[in-house]
C-alpha cells in the first residue's frame, strides 16, 4: 500500500473513531473561533480531477449565524449582487445553515433543488468537520472538511456514502478540493 493512500485511509477513519468514542460529538457545539470561519478561494491547480471545470473564482464562505454555520458558495466573488444567493441551486451560486450537532435537520445543501436533501455535521476537532448529507432519508455524500494547522488551507475530502463495489479504486486518493483562505 502506497504511502498517501494509508495516509488517506487514516484520515478517513479518524473522524469516525472520535465520533464513536466522544460523548460530546452529538452536543451542539459554539463555532464561534474555529478556523474554518472565513473566506477561501478554490486552489484548482492543488484540488482532485472532479474541480477542473470550475472557475478560479469559485469561492466559499464560512461565516456564523444563530449558534451555527452559514456557508455560501460563490461562483464568482464577491458576487454580482447584494445579499445571500437565497434561491440558487449548485453548482452555481447557494447558501445553506447548520449547527454542529449530529442532528440530520439542516435542509438544502445544495440550495433547494427539490431532492429532500438534509445534513448533519460533528466538530471532530478544532481543524476538522465532518458532514454527512441524506438524500430521501437515504445517506448518499460525506464530507471531511479540515484546516491545516497553519489556517491558510482548507481541504474537502468528498466521498459517496454508498460506493459501488464494481468501480475501480480512485485513483486520487487525496483531498477532492483544495481551498485557500482570502480572509
Amino acid at each position: 500500500m502506497s504511502r498517501n493512500l494509508g495516509r488517506s485511509g487514516l484520515v478517513l477513519v479518524l473522524p469516525f473513531l472520535a465520533l464513536l468514542f466522544c460523548g460530546t460529538a452529538s452536543a451542539q457545539v459554539d463555532p464561534t473561533g474555529l478556523p474554518i470561519i472565513g473566506t477561501w478561494k478554490i486552489n484548482i491547480a492543488k484540488s482532485g480531477p472532479g474541480v477542473r471545470n470550475r472557475a478560479a473564482t469559485w469561492t466559499a464562505v464560512y461565516s456564523i449565524e444563530n449558534g451555527g454555520i452559514r456557508q455560501t458558495m460563490y461562483d464568482v466573488y464577491p458576487a454580482p449582487y447584494a445579499g445571500l444567493p437565497t434561491a440558487g441551486v449548485a453548482p452555481k451560486d447557494h447558501t445553506f445553515f447548520y449547527k454542529l450537532d449530529g442532528k440530520q435537520d439542516y435542509k438544502d445543501p445544495e440550495g433547494p433543488n427539490g431532492e429532500e436533501q438534509t445534513i448533519s455535521t460533528w466538530l471532530v476537532s478544532r481543524n476538522m468537520i465532518y458532514r454527512q448529507r441524506q438524500t430521501k432519508g437515504m445517506d448518499d455524500e460525506r464530507v471531511l472538511y479540515i484546516v491545516s494547522d497553519d489556517g491558510k488551507t482548507l481541504m474537502w475530502y468528498v466521498w459517496n456514502a454508498t460506493p459501488n463495489p464494481k468501480a475501480p479504486p480512485n485513483p486520487n486518493p487525496g483531498p477532492s478540493m483544495v481551498w485557500d483562505r482570502v480572509n
